[in-house]
């Protein structure tokens, strides 16, 4: 059974560059993350969403959307160990409008900043097959 992380994250709306960051981890998200969660056979799905500001200029927020399976601990921590996704994560937080406090440091602060930012969700699914078990069947 898959489990949501739907971790939205509101940015800094003071500083120009940001909103270029923002423009750059969007498009870079898959290449710097895929070899992290292709390694960690866990990951169903992922995607950032990039919320936009209410006037229509520049960006709000970014939503990390996932499916995975495993407890949200052992996702986390495989999030932690993969350079690309840990580089990723620790990018959104530099950039939040509140950010962690204390900063990340470790993989106890990176699980209490992804904690304190994923949203509640109610999940869907169509099938009962963990990613191992549907990789096993050649799909």
């Amino acid at each position: 059974m898959a489990n949501p992380l739907s971790m939205y994250v509101p940015i800094k709306q003071d500083d120009p560059g940001i909103q270029k960051k923002v423009a750059e981890l969007a498009k870079n998200f898959v290449e710097w993350v895929k070899d992290g969660l292709n390694d960690s056979k866990i990951v169903h799905y992922a995607k950032v969403v990039l919320i936009p500001n209410p006037d229509g200029k520049g960006t709000q927020g970014i939503l990390l959307s996932t499916e995975f399976d495993e407890s949200m601990h052992e996702y986390l921590r495989v999030f932690w160990e993969q350079p690309g996704i840990n580089l990723a994560i620790q990018g959104i937080a530099s950039i939040a409008a509140t950010p962690p406090d204390p900063p990340i440091t470790d993989l106890d602060s990176f699980q209490n900043f992804i904690e304190s930012v994923d949203l509640e969700a109610d999940l869907y699914q169509a099938y009962s097959k963990s990613v191992k078990e549907i990789k096993a069947m050649g799909a």
